[in-house]
């Protein structure tokens, strides 16, 4: 996933994974910000210019949101199940 001026484009809206997935995530942007996936209560931050990665297990089943907090952008939904 890239962040350009504060909006965030993917391959897809909406990610599903199986349970018990292995999950990788990687942000690129152009600004600072704080990448969060709502539900597993896990963030990391994004430094302009450099990839910022997002690792778990997605054990937990259901439809989880992912934004940007800064910017306040919805970027993905993770489907888990």
């Amino acid at each position: 996933m890239t962040v350009t001026g504060g909006k965030a484009h993917t391959a897809q809206r909406r990610v599903k994974v199986p349970r018990g997935a292995a999950v990788e995530i990687t942000v690129t942007g152009d600004t600072a910000d704080a990448f969060h996936l709502h539900g597993y209560d896990r963030e990391v931050e994004i430094a302009p210019g450099r990839p910022a990665v997002l690792r778990f297990t997605a054990d937990t089943p259901g439809v989880f949101e992912a934004e940007l907090h800064h910017s306040g952008a919805r970027v993905l939904e993770l489907q888990v199940g």
